[in-house]
């Protein structure tokens, strides 16, 4: 009898503590963030003065608890997340909470990344992908609940284009450099190349026929190759060439691609020189550093309005042309090894 009082004693001490440890629940709400000028955002040190676009709903109200929010950002799809900034609240009573409430109302401290600000910041509306994670701690230090949102800022019409080989221009059969412009989200690139024969003047019909001399050949995510590397049947000397790239990008039935416009090359004979538009040490830094600096630039070099007067080392000594071409062809094989790069006009 006594076992029994006992135990209806210990359900009775219990009952009020189920109660009173209703869970957390945080929830976070994004509105169309496609107009949103983030670098301007960030860049006026947080989320105040701002236009209400996020809220925050935390329930049970009226408890002690803060939060961490964490925005991290990708330049494309195809790149790793960068934490962009972080903000931790002072203690507040939970409710629903706006964006321009966090540093005014509801105070606390942050911290961001200035050179991923700065980046932002120049693009003003960028393209790329936002994460946002909203952590909640109850009044003990514990993780209370925790909720992620992604937005996605894309082009509204990717385009694809080619860089090289340029319009018309004559190539030795060797080799021929194809470069194109990135196109953000694609996984890979198809090559597609003919023959145009004498008295065909249609480079899409010259390219759609049959026999291609590349036949839409993947070449994965990069963005220049060597078009012999890839031919089916040898070319020669006096052919026209037509060329079109094709960015592939990953999504439900069957995913996108984006053809580029064609372009159409000549091959050189036996025995004719080329005269290049760029140096090979030009061309090799294209290749390097496309997508990586504004395209005008990069249009600039291949126009031949860009050519080298001096290359110089980090200690001001001066470099070889044949030493550079070198070191592009090692970094152009090891391009994990590139821990970034960056662009400085003078």
């Amino acid at each position: 009898m006594l076992k029994r009082i006992m135990i209806f004693l210990t359900c009775i001490v219990l009952m009020p503590l189920t109660i009173q440890s209703q869970p957390y629940t945080i929830t976070l709400e994004l509105a169309d963030l496609t107009n949103l000028d983030l670098g301007g955002l960030i860049m006026s040190g947080g989320l105040t003065n701002q236009p209400r676009i996020a809220r925050i709903v935390i329930t049970p109200e009226n408890k002690d608890v803060y939060m961490d929010i964490v925005a991290t950002w990708k330049k494309d799809l195809n790149s790793t997340f960068q934490q962009l900034f972080s903000f931790r609240t002072q203690s507040f009573k939970s409710r629903i909470i706006f964006n321009d409430e966090l540093g005014s109302v509801i105070k606390g401290t942050g911290s961001w990344d200035k050179t991923l600000v700065e980046e932002l910041a120049a693009k003003g509306k960028p393209t790329g992908v936002l994460g946002i994670t909203a952590r909640l701690y109850d009044r003990n230090n514990t993780i209370a609940g925790q909720d992620y949102k992604e937005f996605v800022f894309l082009n509204p019409s990717p385009t694809i284009s080619i860089i090289s080989p340029t319009e018309g221009t004559a190539y030795d059969v060797g080799s021929v450099i194809a470069i194109w412009t990135p196109v953000q989200g694609a996984a890979s690139y198809k090559i597609l190349a003919n023959t145009i024969p004498d008295g065909v003047t249609s480079a899409e019909a010259a390219l759609r026929s049959g026999n291609p001399i590349i036949d839409n050949k993947d070449v994965g995510n990069v963005t220049s190759v060597d078009l012999r590397s890839l031919l089916s049947r040898e070319w020669i000397g006096g052919q026209r060439i037509v060329l079109s790239v094709t960015a592939i990008s990953p999504g439900t039935g069957g995913g996108t691609s984006i053809a580029s416009v064609p372009v159409t090359f000549v091959l050189n004979r036996q025995g004719e020189v080329t005269t290049p538009l760029i140096t090979p040490e030009l061309l090799k830094l294209v290749e390097l550093i496309n997508g990586q600096v504004s395209q005008d630039f990069i249009n600039k070099i291949m126009r031949g309005e860009v050519t080298i007067e001096a290359i110089v080392d980090e200690a001001d000594r001066s470099v070889d042309p044949s030493d550079l071409l070198r070191i592009l062809n090692s970094l152009l094989m090891n391009r994990d090894s590139i821990i970034s790069l960056k662009f400085t006009a003078k």
